[in-house]
């Protein structure tokens, strides 16, 4: 095993700073790195500014709001032809600023013209007719001549008349005070399927978690994994490949290069992700200098899931596990992109056999998250053995605690085993093609090499 993995450290430094070591590469990892912390705490910053009460506490009108809220209507007189006499609206008016001051009076008769003609009646006056169609009943406000009472502030005491209207109903169907209390209490309900979790918290993990990691593997494997391939092909086109291959066994060149790339692909999107975080919570901290009330919707999304997600889930070993499943399922995958490199015979065409990186990858994304969201539960479980669908299903289900530590571990060593296995088979057809440099290579020519002739 020593022997055939001779000269790794020695590719893997040198393709390291080859591709990390570079201006653009240093220059483009702090440029985004910058957008994404700025960009997210002058959102916090906009969003505090925008959501920050007025020097007077959102009064209006130098501080008359206090008056505004109660109403100008000065009394109201009430001509009942329910049946339900008397009415006493006061009553369960008590407590409400708006309408407490409100006078309510009984007038002693059905003639309209009369009740307008009443000593009591003013141009701050509302005359209440109430009357029984067969099993409604109709509430109508009449403003006298010369009012200055608006539709708004009659449409306002309607509103509250009629809910207040309900209750004395109920009052009057002979119900105690502790009976009555008992029938106005609010009904609250849940909805529960034993078995299934229907939290907000549970749906936004079942949901979006496995769609962010699914698409930031996706995004990583294809903007590093036809740099493995170039890579990799690239060295058939060096006057030094076989002088190379003398102190380089071919399986040290292949995972050297590939290691390379995926570990400055992974390091540059821990970057972009811790920047990410630090300009979210940053932002958040400047924002509540600015406003102390400020909520940041995004944390508090992430403190929800936090709170609901579950005891054995965000575990600190399940944390660590989930980003070891994530870099050997990266990996794994750039093994494959090296694999599509060995098999061409310069480094133009490595891009025309992206294919067999690229199918993999879209194909096991959607299955691992349109099928169980159709409610086929049966699927996951076998992908999770499968190397093509693990990296895309595993590292959401360890983090949230699907699965099992022990379990995350064994399919964690699958996928090293396939790993390994790719890299010797990326090996072989390298070796295998180094005379070929120029050449058309066909499926023919590749069979005979992994046969060994």
């Amino acid at each position: 095993m020593r022997e055939r993995f001779r000269g790794f450290r020695a590719v893997y430094g040198f393709t390291f700073k080859q591709l990390a070591g570079t201006m653009s590469y240093k220059i483009t990892t702090v440029l985004i790195a910058l957008l994404l912390a700025g960009g997210l705490i002058l959102i916090s910053v906009f969003g505090a500014n925008s959501d920050k009460p007025e020097p007077d506490g959102g009064k209006s009108n130098s501080g008359n709001a206090a008056v505004e809220e109660i109403s100008p209507v000065e009394n109201v007189l009430v001509m009942d032809e329910s049946g339900l006499s008397p009415i006493n609206f006061a009553q369960f008016l008590k407590g409400n600023k708006t309408f407490e001051a409100v006078k309510f009076e009984n007038f002693n008769g059905t003639d309209l013209k009369e009740a307008l003609k009443d000593e009591k009646v003013t141009k701050k006056t509302v005359i209440l007719q109430i009357t029984k169609i067969d099993s409604n009943y109709d509430i109508n406000a009449i403003l006298p001549e010369g009012s200055i009472l608006s539709e708004k502030d009659t449409e306002a005491l309607l509103n509250i008349l009629s809910s207040t209207f309900g209750l004395i109903k109920l009052d009057k169907a002979g119900l105690s005070t502790e009976q009555l209390n008992e029938a106005l209490q609010p009904v609250t309900y849940t909805y529960s399927d034993i078995g299934n979790d229907n939290s907000v918290a549970s749906i936004i993990v079942k949901i979006v978690a496995p769609m962010v990691f699914s698409l930031m593997l996706y995004f990583m494997l294809i903007f590093y994994g036809q740099a493995v391939s170039k890579s990799v092909s690239g060295e058939k086109t060096s006057k030094l490949v076989e002088t190379l291959l003398v102190s380089v066994r071919p399986d040290a060149l292949i995972a050297g290069k590939v290691l390379a790339v995926a570990v400055q692909g992974v390091l540059q999107f821990v970057i972009w992700i811790g920047a990410l975080f630090a300009g979210l919570y940053g932002g958040n901290a400047i924002a509540k200098m600015i406003n102390p009330d400020y909520s940041n919707p995004v944390i508090s999304v992430i403190n929800m899931i936090r709170d609901n997600i579950g005891q054995s889930a965000l575990s600190l070993p399940a944390v660590i596990l989930t980003i070891v499943f994530f870099f050997v399922g990266f990996l794994f995958y750039s093994v494959l992109a090296a694999l599509a490199g060995s098999m061409v015979s310069k480094p133009e065409d490595a891009a025309s056999a992206q294919s067999i990186l690229q199918l993999p990858v879209v194909i096991s994304w959607l299955l691992c998250y349109l099928v169980p969201l159709s409610g086929n539960e049966s699927f996951l479980p076998v992908a999770r053995y499968i190397p093509f669908t693990a990296p895309f299903c595993v590292p959401v289900d360890t983090l949230t605690g699907v699965v099992n530590l022990w379990e995350s571990g064994l399919m964690l060593a699958v996928m090293l085993i396939f790993t390994a296995a790719f890299i010797g088979l990326s090996a072989k057809i390298f070796k295998g093609l180094i005379l070929y440099n120029g050449q058309k290579v066909s499926l023919k020519t590749i069979q005979g090499i992994l046969k060994g002739r």
